[in-house]
This record gives C-alpha cells, sequence and structure tokens, in this order.
C-alpha cells in the first residue's frame, strides 16, 4: 500500500530547549504523573472528516488542497486510501 506521508517519521519527545519543529517539548509519554503515564493520561485524537476530507475551501472559492489519497474515481478506493492515510 501507497505510503502517504514518508517524510514524516514518528514525533518524539525532545524536551523544551528542542529546535525541532515536529517534536514534542512538553508531552513525554512515558513520563509517570499520579503514577500514570502521560501517555495514557493524554490520548490524542483527530476529527477525521475535517482533518483528512476537508480540501480547504471556504466562501470566497473552491479548496486548494491536493491529497494523494483522493486520486481515484472509485469512491470505495478512495475511501480506503483515506483510511490508510490516517492510520
Amino acid at each position: 500500500m501507497t505510503e502517504f506521508f514518508p517524510e514524516i517519521k514518528k514525533i518524539k519527545f525532545e524536551g523544551p530547549d528542542s529546535k525541532n519543529p515536529l517534536a514534542f517539548k512538553h508531552y513525554n509519554p512515558k513520563q509517570k504523573i499520579l503514577g500514570k503515564t502521560m501517555e495514557n493520561h493524554l490520548r490524542f485524537a483527530v476529527c477525521y472528516w475535517h482533518t483528512f476530507k476537508g480540501l480547504g475551501g471556504d466562501p470566497f472559492g473552491p479548496g486548494t488542497i491536493i491529497r494523494k489519497y483522493n486520486d481515484s474515481d472509485d469512491p470505495m478506493k478512495v475511501a480506503e486510501m483515506t483510511l490508510h492515510a490516517a492510520f
């Protein structure tokens, strides 16, 4: 299956002094707080429709975002590729 975001690796905790824009500065998933890890306290979520299906349109014009996983005439294929991109 196609890799949709190959340039983005797993985002890691690098601490507050990190200059990496794709690094956690304060969220350390393994740090324990009141007996539970941050990973268990803070579960990240994504709004599937707005994040993966929105194309950047607004009242002033059509969308400008091109998503590789929308590149099919078959709606089921598009749905499958979008799920793969998301998860």
